[in-house]
């Protein structure tokens, strides 16, 4: 009887492991969002009044300071188990007349380091490469470390921080609910060490709308890099626009995605990457679907998710520009 009990139990618990395992594997199945679902707020566009050839004479490059291997599956619903994924780690320099400042940092130099700090599972699931940090690659190209006047961070994740203490002169700006979120994450946290010798300042992205975004924030009053929103992997990441000279639009969109596919599909990423990185499922898919509709409304927009590094090859790396 006892040896009966036993078998029915270790049965059970076969049973109920297989039911488990049926069910996260569904949740690495393709399957995109569904965008009629989200119709309020992400059809209304308050299009920007763009005279490119009046705004000012603004420079965009792309430093390239490392990469994260990992597989495609884990990037975004029906990425496939066969094919790696190359995730970039990059900062983006940003030469306006009234400011020279970088978007995110990439990897610094210090970066040995905070890779052993981050989580457990993804320190298991990604090998990464080390890239030449940007406040090298700015000093080799004529750039001191002193030059950047800001530093505006899209998050407070470890990997658009890491480079953060090489610029040790500039101050980070992010939004006043990141600056919170991050004040309240755990010492081991980079971010929440990184508090204690480097300045945070706060944005609040309380302006007009724009574009499809009901908030925003135009950085230098002319149109050339305006803020917005994107709420969801954590609760005050924002995106960038950078509008230029030549006609030319780029939208940096943080980590609300890791890839294109995301955007384009739309798809979020699968549960358990979820379960890692992302603070609100529901608000992060409304943010992927306002972005999808303003690719689908601007097919000409580069939109740049933080790591994909075949869109970060569409933007000229330092010391090339666009412009």
């Amino acid at each position: 009887m006892r040896r009966r009990g036993l078998r029915r139990i270790l049965l059970l618990l076969a049973g109920l492991l297989a039911v488990a395992l049926g069910l996260l594997a569904y949740t690495f199945l393709p399957r995109t969002l569904d965008v009629s679902a989200y119709e309020t707020g992400a059809t209304d566009f308050h299009p920007a009044s763009l005279n490119a050839a009046a705004l000012p004479d603004v420079q965009l490059s792309l430093i390239k300071c490392g990469k994260m291997i990992s597989k495609q599956s884990f990037v975004y619903r029906g990425g496939s188990w066969n094919e790696t994924y190359e995730s970039g780690m990059a900062a983006a320099l940003i030469r306006h007349p009234q400011a020279t400042f970088l978007f995110d940092t990439g990897f610094g130099a210090n970066v040995d380091e905070h890779f052993q700090h981050i989580p457990f599972l993804m320190r298991k699931l990604t090998v990464y490469d080390k890239e030449q940090p940007a406040a090298a690659q700015l000093a080799a190209g004529g750039i001191s470390p002193e030059q950047i006047n800001m530093i505006l961070l899209s998050h407070s994740h470890w990997d658009h921080v890491s480079g953060w203490e090489d610029f040790p002169s500039a101050a980070g700006w992010m939004t006043r609910e990141e600056a919170d979120y991050s004040r309240g994450l755990p010492d081991n946290e980079l971010m929440k060490r990184l508090l204690t010798h480097v300045k945070l300042r706060e944005l609040d992205l309380n302006g007009p709308p724009y574009e499809n975004f009901d908030h925003s924030l135009d950085l230098f009053n002319d149109g050339s890099i305006v803020l917005v929103p994107l709420p969801g992997h954590t609760p005050g990441s924002m995106g960038m626009f950078v509008n230029l000279h030549s006609g030319k639009r780029f939208f940096f969109i943080g980590d609300l995605t890791w890839c294109r596919e995301g955007i384009q599909l739309p798809a979020e990423r699968p549960w358990i990457s979820r379960r890692l990185v992302d603070k609100d499922d529901e608000q992060v898919r409304r943010a992927i679907v306002r972005v999808h509709r303003l690719a689908k409304r601007y097919p000409d927009m580069i939109i740049v998710p933080a790591h994909d590094r075949r869109v970060h090859e569409q933007i000229a790396s330092f010391p090339a520009v666009e412009r």
